[in-house]
């Protein structure tokens, strides 16, 4: 791969796993766009426009909510008589610089904001957190290339980065601090604003905050922080007041300020007292919201749809929003009525659910034409959005216009901090829930995730990982357990406002769940059983003991490899915790992408390791 496409494909995958970038100057640390690391995108398009202008550029990543610590130096005496220090900094993905230093990448633990340092920590060794940023491999500087520690690449997504260990927590804690962040003393070419675009640079940083609404004196405070920190050499103060006071002469943009201090959210304030007496609420003549599935589901209420991971359930939700969509029995049993369906995926990305759209509307005999335009869908992968920082977005929408949302996953939408396991944590996300469901006079559905462990013995509402509330705030709560069948689910249901929902058996036939009348619903799948004890031997079994269960490489494929990229390792330690051995594993794994079960995915950095998955790569991934 020449040097010039491998620039690209490094930043497409670090925004692929949800971290932003931003070019530098071929061969230099500082900035090719204009505003610098304010630019930075996780924006495949933006990111490929950057790379088209210019593919030798340097790849940048914004370390907003990072902590980098950037050793300089082969030969840094610093933690060199505290072996156990370094062994803990190396536990985090390390890029190896130029220099002969090296970098440790961490996430800020929740709480902390952090800010960038230099020769704070120890002599030549500085970070990198909110407002800073650092080059990454495959980026090129005085002829020599960054590159990832052979092992500990960055793979992962920034909210898996380990964080950072105690004994640094303390010591960065202990840094002179302003507003309760680390003081900034950046180094010269951090994101530096050099001569000739001071005044213009300052400017336009001005609008944007007065844009939000901050008064003049806030934004002056601002701009001489900028100046002070990033401005080669400082402006007049003088300079700067002037600058603040022009720009503070502009009327605030009110949507902007609306969207930013969250106005939205704020609409949903309780609302006044309505008691009524029997007779006064029977007067009204209420009637039940629409139903969106009978015996399931009606406008403004909330469903869960719980499975254990990489069970299938995103690719059974998508059959439910095709059904909606044209208006057809879903499972062939549960009647809809035809609506518009919006789909909020942040697991997978769009070149994946346009491989999987097809595939399901032909397995359920739906045309593209019936879901053309009432299927509505976006990928929020890596754009770090909570439930919370929703609510702009739902405020686009005019109210009806959907029948359903549905929200895939559940776990990225929680805010940071958020314990799933905090009944009044996830009753406050079922709030905001509720409220965006009422306000689009929708119904949303929400994909979560079991426990591990068996889940034969528990009731249908205590099936689902994290706090009870969870099963109590939703409408309905529907759920699929493992059949004691290979390759089948069973189906349930409890209902706020329906009759009871009777159990049904779902059989697996890629890409699709269809019923399957001739399983029985109650031989759940003990998935850890007890072991029998041992009869007496005198005495025969009269039952005779059941065939052993036989791995071939379509079952492999189907229990151990899923349609997101996974390393050979991680498919053979998933295989190995069921029991096979690893030389089996990989045997099966050889056998299943023969067959064409699985496809093996080469990753856009080549210091990476091999993935495999049960759909083939993108055009952009396949080796030319």
């Amino acid at each position: 791969m020449d040097s010039a496409h491998a620039m690209l494909q490094a930043a497409l995958w670090y925004a692929d796993l949800g971290y932003a970038v931003f070019p530098c100057a071929p061969g230099r640390k500082q900035p090719a766009t204009e505003h610098g690391l304010l630019d930075a995108t996780t924006d495949q398009e933006q990111i490929e426009r950057w790379w088209s202008e210019s593919p030798t550029a340097n790849v940048a990543i914004r370390t907003d909510g990072l902590l980098v610590v950037d050793i300089d130096g082969a030969d840094n005496p610093w933690l060199a008589d505290e072996p156990g220090k370094l062994r803990e900094l190396a536990c985090a993905p390390t890029s190896l610089t130029p220099r002969g230093g090296r970098q440790h990448l961490f996430r800020q633990p929740p709480g902390k904001r952090w800010r960038n340092t230099a020769g704070q920590l120890a002599p030549h060794v500085d970070t990198r957190a909110d407002g800073g940023y650092i080059l990454v491999a495959p980026s090129v500087v005085d002829g020599k290339c960054y590159r990832w520690l052979e092992d500990q690449g960055l793979d992962v997504p920034p909210e898996k980065l380990p964080e950072p260990p105690g004994w640094l927590v303390q010591m960065l804690e202990a840094l002179p601090a302003a507003n309760g962040a680390v003081v900034v003393c950046d180094a010269p070419d951090a994101n530096a604003i050099p001569e000739g675009q001071r005044n213009d640079t300052l400017a336009r940083l001005a609008g944007a905050m007065r844009r939000v609404g901050m008064s003049r004196t806030e934004i002056f405070a601002a701009l001489l922080r900028v100046n002070v920190e990033r401005c080669h050499p400082p402006l007049d103060q003088r300079e700067v007041e002037r600058i603040a006071a022009s720009i503070a002469r502009y009327a605030p943009d009110n949507v902007c300020v609306a969207l930013v201090e969250d106005h939205f959210t704020q609409d949903f304030t309780p609302r006044p007292s309505r008691r009524q007496t029997i007779g006064e609420l029977l007067a009204e003549n209420l009637t039940l919201p629409a139903p969106v599935i009978h015996g399931l589901l009606r406008r403004g209420e909330t469903m869960n749809v719980i499975a254990p991971p990489k069970t299938g359930k995103s690719w059974l939700v998508l059959g439910l929003a095709m059904s909606i969509a044209a208006g057809r029995p879903w499972l062939g049993m549960y009647g809809t009525e035809v609506g518009r369906v919006l789909i909020l995926d942040n697991e997978l990305r769009r070149a994946i659910i346009a491989h999987r759209v097809p595939q399901v509307a032909a397995a359920l005999g739906v045309g593209i034409d019936e879901i053309r335009e009432r299927v509505e869908v976006e990928s929020l992968r890596g754009q770090l959005r909570d439930i919370r920082a929703m609510a702009p977005y739902f405020a686009e929408i005019k109210p009806g216009h959907f029948a359903t949302v549905i929200l895939d996953a559940m776990y990225k939408f929680l805010p940071a901090g958020t314990d799933e396991n905090d009944n009044g944590a996830m009753a406050e996300v079922y709030n905001h829930i509720d409220a965006y469901a009422e306000y689009l006079d929708c119904a949303f559905i929400v994909v979560h995730h079991t426990t591990k462990g068996n889940q034969s013995a528990k009731s249908v509402t205590d099936v689902g990982a994290g706090a009870g509330s969870q099963a109590r705030a939703a409408d309905t709560h529907l759920i699929m357990r493992a059949h004691e069948q290979p390759r089948a689910v069973v189906l349930e249901a409890a209902a706020r406002s329906w009759p009871p929902v009777e159990p049904i058996v779902l059989r697996w036939e890629f890409p699709v769940w269809r019923p399957a009348p001739d399983l029985d619903p109650r031989a759940l799948r003990n998935e850890k059983p007890r072991r029998a004890a041992r009869p007496p031997a005198d005495v025969e079994d009269e039952q005779p003991s059941g065939p052993a269960l036989t791995w071939d490489a379509e079952m492999f494929a189907h229990s151990f490899v899923t349609n997101e990229s996974r390393t050979r390792a991680q498919i053979v330690a998933a295989a190995s915790a069921a029991g096979l051995s690893n030389w089996k594993a990989e045997q099966l794994l050889r056998q299943a992408e023969a067959a064409g079960l699985v496809f093996r995915w080469r990753p856009k950095n080549p210091s990476c390791p091999v993935g495999f998955a049960s759909v083939p790569p993108s055009v952009q991934e396949v080796e030319t």
